[in-house]
Parts: C-alpha cells; structure tokens; sequence
C-alpha cells in the first residue's frame, strides 16, 4: 500500500484484546512459524497479498478459534477476524471486518452469527444477544454517520443478527473511531459470553450440526460472489479455497 495503514492495527488491537482475556494457541505454517498460511500474489509471487493466522482455544471457556485473515491488493487493505464459539455450544461467533482503501476512506462491519433460532428459541436471543442494544444504538443512532444508513445484503443479512454495525459506502477513519467503543462492547461481550455464559438450548450434536450448515452457507462464494472473485483474483484460487478451509474448520 502507498499510505499507513490503519486497518490493520485496529484489528490486531481488538484481536488481541480477546488474545490477552482467554486462552488460545496459535497454529503455525508448514515451515513451523506463523502465520498458518502467508499469501502471495496471483501475478507475481514475490509480492506479499497478506497472510491468514489461526488461534485455537486452550482451557475451559467456550471460545473455539480465532481467524484473522489479512488480504492487500494494490491500494486495498482488507481485514477480516472472526471470533468462534465452540460448535457444540449455543455461544454466537463475532465477524468484524475493515476494508481501507485510501488513506482515509474504509468500509467496515461488526456481525454476530448466532447459533439458534428466535422462532423457536426466543429467550435465546433476549438473553444472549439483546444485551447488545445500548452499544449498537449508540453506533447507529446518529443519522450523521454512514452506518446509520447501511443497507443490508439481505442474502447475507439472513445469516447474521439484527445487531450488526457497518457501512454501505466508504466512511472516512474518524466514523470507525467513533464507533469503535460499541464495537469493543461487542467484543467484551463475546469475552463475556465465553467465559461462563450457558442457554439450555439442544443437545451438542444438533447444535455442531446446525453450526457447520450455518457457516457452509455463510462461506459459500456464491452468496457473495464478488468478493470471493476478488479474493481469488489476489491470491490465486487454491489459496482463497484453503482460506475458506481454515475459517470454516472447528477446533472442537
């Protein structure tokens, strides 16, 4: 990239806030080193696209794994993380992502994917997810900033929760630093939630079953096919399906 980067900082500061409250191991690469996996080019192989990192959870809380996925393309820096409970748990994974492609100019999104339904599991929601409601009011409330007129991929949206903060359009660096203090609310309630916080919802096998349709369909490129074009553009299409591969794939 031509300018500083920002993306990337932040989503190390909120990765390792997670990092440094539970623990986690990180798995190294073939040559025994982090990251996981260290992309390259799709044009040039000497060129360094980004690279994927995976943490596994250690220790009895409900975290899973931990999946920062840095991908550079020319001008563009994007950042995944996701934060994964446990597939036999009813514990929500948590999605952030920054995308910068400008010295002040990025798209950005907090997610929650969560693990049962509300038709048949609405106490699941009030207790699991509406405490959510102050910080994600604070973030879209003022009609000044972008997120508050984010327009949803409803094809996405299906397999997200209503509590989801980000933008349509580019932003400028400042709208990401106002609502980074609900989107670390965000974050410390995952923390929250993995280290105690149980639903009497069904049994593991049906909820690890439930999990891995839910994030087959999520992760399936043809629900967002120009991004998953643009990954395999950068990085060729083996690295972007070994990407895919290492989001989707539990720890337990």
């Amino acid at each position: 990239m031509d300018h500083a980067t920002f993306s990337l900082p932040w989503a190390e500061q909120r990765r390792d806030r997670v990092l440094a409250t539970l623990p986690f191991t990180e798995v190294a690469g073939a040559d025994g080193r982090a990251p996981l996996l260290a992309l390259r080019s799709a044009t040039d192989p000497a060129i360094d696209a980004g690279f994927v990192r995976r943490w596994e959870a250690t220790g009895d809380h409900q975290g899973d794994r931990i999946v920062h996925f840095r991908l550079v393309s020319g001008p563009v820096d994007t950042e995944l993380l996701f934060f994964f409970g446990r597939p036999g748990t009813a514990m929500p994974h948590l999605h952030l992502q920054v995308v910068q492609f400008a010295a002040d100019a990025c798209v950005f999104n907090a997610d929650w994917l969560p693990r049962l339904d509300p038709v048949d599991y609405p106490d699941y929601y009030r207790r699991v997810l509406e405490p959510l409601n102050t910080p994600y009011w604070r973030a879209v409330n003022d009609r000044t900033r972008v997120c508050s007129h984010a327009p949803a991929n409803p094809a996405i949206a299906a397999y997200l929760s209503p509590w989801s903060i980000g933008t349509g359009r580019p932003a400028p660096r400042s709208e990401l630093d106002a609502v980074s203090a609900s989107i670390d609310a965000f974050v410390d309630h995952w923390l929250a939630l993995a280290q105690g916080t149980t639903f009497p919802g069904p049994d593991p096998g049906t909820l690890r079953a439930r999990d891995a349709r839910h994030l087959a369909c999520f992760l399936d490129e043809r629900l967002d096919p120009r991004a998953w074009r643009g990954v395999y553009a950068a990085i060729g299409n083996d690295a972007g399906h070994a990407v895919r591969r290492i989001i989707q794939q539990a720890r337990y």
